[in-house]
């Protein structure tokens, strides 16, 4: 009789290896979800923000109102400001109007609430305050008059719903379809690469746990975030 013993022990360790290292990666990977929502979030809010600039540089009777007077497009002179909030892997960004700090250039008095009152297209009523009459200035003319002056459309036709708009249009559109596939954001988290990098080096290890969980650390850390400068 001829007998000869096949060792299977270390084949065992490599599988062993395999189980610890996927399980670190896995482990790391639930544990980094919020992580994810929260840089997407913060990611989406700071696209936002260029995204508005931009447009309003392009667009000035469309969204000056949510600026300081002749500053659109300035990310100095911004009249609103995006927050988020997090609960577990769900993100909402809130919005919110500021108020003006400067005179128009037309007046020494600073309408506080021009950007609600723009966007909302809220009729603005103006009387005499210690005067005999109104004087205000229209392309170099001067004008006085007495008693109160209406103005139903402040800030212009394009302006009512105008932010409400494009806040609807950048986050059910741009951000997705657009914003995110350009940095292939999707696409490298389908990519297995990354998890392949340290596979060969856990399968040898003693610790082939922990090499999983800074491999998928280091890969979630990694993500695509295109101009997001934390």
């Amino acid at each position: 009789m001829y007998k000869v013993k096949v060792d299977g022990r270390e084949a065992k360790k490599i599988l062993n290896n395999l189980v610890e290292y996927s399980e670190g990666f896995i482990t790391e990977t639930k544990a980094k979800q919020a992580t994810i929502t929260q840089r997407l979030t913060d990611m989406s809010i700071n696209e936002f923000y260029s995204y508005l600039d931009q447009l309003a540089r392009v667009n000035p009777g469309m969204l000056h109102h949510v600026y300081e007077w002749g500053r659109v497009g300035d990310p100095q002179g911004r009249l609103y400001q995006l927050k988020r909030k997090l609960s577990k892997n769900i993100g909402t960004v809130e919005g919110d109007f500021l108020p003006s700090q400067m005179p128009s250039p037309n007046s020494d008095q600073v309408f506080y609430d021009k950007a609600t009152v723009m966007e909302d297209g809220i009729t603005v009523i103006v009387n005499e305050v210690n005067a005999e009459a109104l004087f205000f200035e229209v392309d170099g003319v001067e004008y006085f008059r007495t008693g109160p002056i209406v103005i139903e459309n402040p800030g212009g036709p394009d302006v009512r719903g105008s932010f409400l708009q494009q806040f609807e249009q950048f986050y059910n559109v741009y951000f997705d379809e657009v914003y995110l596939r350009a940095i292939r954001f999707y696409q490298y988290f389908m990519d297995a690469k990354p998890y392949e990098q340290n596979f060969a080096a856990a399968m040898r290890s003693g610790s082939a746990r922990n090499i999983g969980k800074k491999t998928a650390l280091s890969w979630i850390m990694n993500m695509p975030v295109g101009d997001f400068d934390e």
